[in-house]
């Protein structure tokens, strides 16, 4: 890669970041003067217990980001691979308007160490909407497939990396079970529609 293409990766990467940024604020600024949120609930996920450990693996999602952008060392392909970001993030923007769900968080007030705190204050920056699919799981899922291509070697890296997230996100009371299918499905019907496309 070149110096000039470098710094084109660069810019790139954070024009994907910052779209991803506005377009998931603005939806959740939408969502939350909502007056009817769909539920996507099952009985059960009153019995999962709140977990704040696990708001490791919920705020990691940043780091899978960062390892695509790592890891893939070919400038088109990396221009390929933030397309189908920025595609999974305009389909997910797009589903949370359509389909607003809304997250029924539990009082952790009772609950004491740094990893509580850390969740009280994405309670407080990361609004209870924009849940179906989990875009948290649904982003390492498509590092996922970009590197399963690229440098398998990764790919299996970041699929188990994609497994702790997805359990994560429940056990932080961010998303529910059906959040997270969806987030893990999305990717590949996206996948699935850029191949299509490229062999019209």
């Amino acid at each position: 890669m070149t110096p000039e293409q470098h710094k084109r990766k660069w810019i790139i990467f954070l024009l994907t970041v910052a779209y991803f940024a506005a377009g998931y604020f603005f939806c959740g600024h939408i969502n939350m003067a909502r007056a009817h949120y769909y539920d996507v609930s099952f009985a059960f996920e009153n019995q999962i217990p709140f977990m704040p450990f696990f708001i490791t693996g919920y705020t990691s999602v940043y780091i899978a980001l960062f390892l695509v952008f790592a890891v893939i060392d070919d400038y088109l392909v990396f221009k390929k691979a933030m397309v189908f970001f920025i595609l999974i993030s305009t389909f997910h923007f797009i589903i949370f308007l359509m389909f607003p769900v809304h997250i029924v968080r539990p009082n952790i007030s009772d609950h004491d160490g740094i990893m509580a705190v850390v969740t009280r204050y994405y309670y407080l920056i990361d609004y209870p909407v924009n849940c179906f699919p989990s875009l948290h799981v649904a982003y390492p899922m498509t590092g996922t497939i970009l590197l399963w291509n690229y440098k398998r070697k990764w790919g299996y890296i970041l699929a188990a990396f994609t497994l702790f997230i997805a359990v994560s996100v429940v056990l932080v009371k961010q998303h529910y079970v059906l959040d997270v299918a969806g987030g893990l499905i999305t990717p590949f019907i996206v996948y699935a529609a850029l191949k299509r496309c490229a062999k019209l």
